[in-house]
């Protein structure tokens, strides 16, 4: 199950930001159309006009074979579990398989989740499923950004001195280009800045009589003070001030062009030395500031040419200037007279193919075009390097509750409904989502690319995180949403006798959410958060397998009653929940984790929400959140730990052209656990 967007910093979760184009039949027509209504009436040359229409086509045409390409044929190592073992023996099978290390937690950078598809499909064909795709390879695969990675052939940063000298810095060595700047080139005079932070009601700022303007700043990582108990910055505990983003706003704001980072060195050990951070460590959503990070070592060889004047003496070191800083609490900063640095960079995105699982058992009958979705994401976190809540963990995030238990769940309700000798009533879509992880990307590629109607989808079911039936505790979302629902609920658990707790808001964290953003009836079934979400503990070993049976059984019920109703469902829409912890403050908004804006566009806004009532709308990029600058999620996320439940904060948006100031008073989370 996807982090809701409230918390999913504290999973310390970047996700790719960037938006991926699948340029196919009609939409790369209309592109062709825009890109010459673009040329159209500028005054370009007809030799740029023609480089330009050839370079925009090549790019097309790299986007339509890339989502074209499907996922590599892999063997399973397991054979699927036969109609003939019971209920339980196939889902622990299927379980154990998908949970298994040699998925690799099924990362969408591994191998592991290519084998899942692969066992996936087996399992439709075997249960007489058809191909949801034309091309009968049950996979509907979509590119998916993964990473970035700088192009080396364009990065360069040189430092030049007062008489002349020039000094190249080595990459990854000496500096690192930082993705969050974006890519791009400068040349100008350097400043030092100390640690590049605001806060005059705290009594500091380090640009107070310092001009910036056009000119690269150094400053320091974090903030003064760090280990003083008693430091109007909080000593040990971070402020918003020691936020990336807040300093590269800060410096933009200052008319800077550029920023060049160095660590701190109350972090620096022998047993833990300086070291660069990755060009994506920050995150990868442009700040649009060229932004690198030097070592130690070279600062320090700077600082030996051109010393900081601190109260009575040179300082000659980083932690030299540090320890002035933190005894006097007063800025450090004045320019580096005579330097300039020159820098620029490239990065290129990595971008990798991922299937959808499709199978589709045809209905028959008068209903037979009306169609409902049975759905689960069969992705996980892999090696836990994106999304864990373990902070930096590399372990190996099998991903047992999420997901296996609910794509475990398609896969019998596949078979039993598959190996029926009378067709269902309705047409039954079978579908495991990938990229769930990512930002709901396989659900909203399908969204998109529909491989059967959505007019005629009258509801979709989402089986997340199923695993953990304690107490016969099943929660139900979206009750509400469809006017048969209720009905179908209690009468499926007549025999079930099941607790049913059922959230009259819609959760928005999971594949059910776009089916409802399109106004199709969805249920989601859930059994609770637990202590392993998202950590390396989420294994088979700490299920309730029989519980996975009991809520399967009770699914077909509702869907059984669903598929002999003479009407569909009809829609509603319903409130928001939120799946928060603590005190951490709600909002209510659905991200766009695939945006390129500035800031953090939303794809909507939950009704009654917190958002809603403030007047946020489905389209505003939220670049400032009170005091927090919002590039992307995690810029938001930073905000929602600052700012606590029943404060009123005024939100920037971009609104088309115009920038809006909201007044957004921040509402409870809603607890499951």
């Amino acid at each position: 199950m996807k982090q809701p967007p409230e918390v999913i910093s504290l999973a310390r979760l970047p996700l790719p930001s960037e938006t991926l184009i699948s340029i196919q039949g009609k939409k790369f027509h209309e592109s062709c159309l825009f890109m010459n209504r673009f040329l159209d009436g500028r005054r370009f040359s007809n030799r740029f006009r023609l480089l330009a229409l050839v370079s925009f086509l090549l790019l097309a045409a790299v986007d339509f074979l890339l989502a074209q390409v499907p996922p590599p044929e892999v063997t399973p190592l397991l054979e699927p579990a036969t109609p003939s073992q019971t209920s339980l023996q196939r889902i622990t099978e299927d379980v154990r398989y998908l949970a298994s290390d040699e998925l690799e937690g099924r990362g969408v950078q591994t191998e592991g989740i290519h084998k899942a598809a692969v066992y996936i499909r087996e399992v439709f064909r075997e249960a007489g499923l058809k191909s949801g795709t034309e091309d009968g390879s049950y996979f509907q695969s979509f590119p998916v950004v993964v990473d970035q990675k700088v192009l080396p052939a364009e990065t360069s940063l040189v430092l030049e001195g007062p008489d002349g000298q020039r000094q190249a810095l080595e990459l990854e060595k000496d500096f690192q280009p930082l993705m969050i700047g974006g890519a791009g080139k400068m040349s100008a005079p350097l400043v030092f800045a100390g640690y590049g932070i605001e806060a005059d009601s705290l009594g500091y700022n380090d640009y107070k009589s310092l001009d910036v303007k056009g000119k690269v700043v150094l400053i320091l990582r974090r903030e003064p003070q760090q280990a003083q108990q008693d430091s109007v910055f909080a000593g040990e505990e971070i402020t918003p001030h020691s936020y990336i983003r807040t300093k590269l706003q800060a410096a933009k704001k200052q008319g800077a062009v550029g920023v060049l980072l160095v660590n701190d060195t109350l972090f620096t050990t022998k047993d833990e030395p300086d070291e660069l951070v990755s060009a994506n460590g920050f995150g990868t959503r442009s700040m649009q500031i060229p932004f690198a990070q030097l070592s130690q070592a070279a600062v320090n060889g700077l600082l030996k040419q051109n010393p900081i004047t601190g109260k009575k003496r040179e300082l000659k070191s980083v932690q030299a200037i540090e320890k002035q800083i933190d005894r006097s609490l007063k800025p450090l900063s004045m320019p580096l007279e005579g330097w300039t640095v020159h820098y620029q960079t490239g990065f290129e995105k990595v971008k990798i193919s991922v299937p959808n699982v499709v199978g589709i058992l045809p209905g028959e009958g008068p209903y037979a075009k009306e169609a409902i979705i049975l759905g689960a994401h069969y992705d996980h976190l892999g090696f836990g390097e994106i999304g864990s809540r373990i902070p930096n963990s590399k372990e190996l995030h099998v991903g047992a509750d999420d997901n296996a238990s609910g794509t475990a769940a398609i896969l019998e309700l596949a078979r039993r409904f598959g190996k029926q000798e009378q067709k269902p009533k309705r047409t039954l879509i079978f579908m495991a989502f990938t990229a769930e992880e990512r930002g709901l990307l396989g659900s909203q590629h399908y969204i998109k690319n529909p491989l059967y109607p959505l007019n005629q989808t009258i509801a979709m079911l989402n089986f997340d995180m199923i695993g953990r039936l304690r107490k016969s505790e099943l929660t139900v979302y979206g009750g509400k949403t469809g006017d048969a629902f209720e009905k179908a609920l209690q009468r499926a658990n007549a025999e079930e006798e099941l607790t049913l707790n059922q959230p009259s808001g819609m959760m928005g964290a999971s594949d059910h959410y776009p089916f409802y953003q399109q106004e199709i009836p969805v249920l989601h079934f859930f059994t609770g958060i637990t202590k392993e979400y998202h950590t390396p503990a989420d294994r088979i070993e700490t299920l309730n397998l029989p519980g996975i049976v009991q809520v399967v059984d009770y699914s077909e019920a509702v869907l059984d009653y669903l598929l002999h109703q003479t009407e569909p469902p009809q829609f509603a829409q319903v409130s928001s929940a939120s799946r928060g912890r603590g005190n951490m403050a709600y909002l209510g908004v659905m991200p766009n984790y695939e945006g390129e804006a500035d800031g953090l566009e939303l794809n909507g806004v939950s009704p009654n929400s917190p958002a809603d009532q403030g007047g946020l709308k489905k389209g505003d990029i939220i670049v400032q959140f009170g005091e927090i600058p919002v590039g992307d999620i995690q810029g938001l996320a930073a905000g929602l730990r600052k700012y606590k439940p029943g404060e009123t904060i005024k939100v920037t948006v971009k609104r088309g052209k115009a920038t809006e100031e909201l007044q957004v008073t921040l509402g409870e989370p809603l607890s499951d656990e």
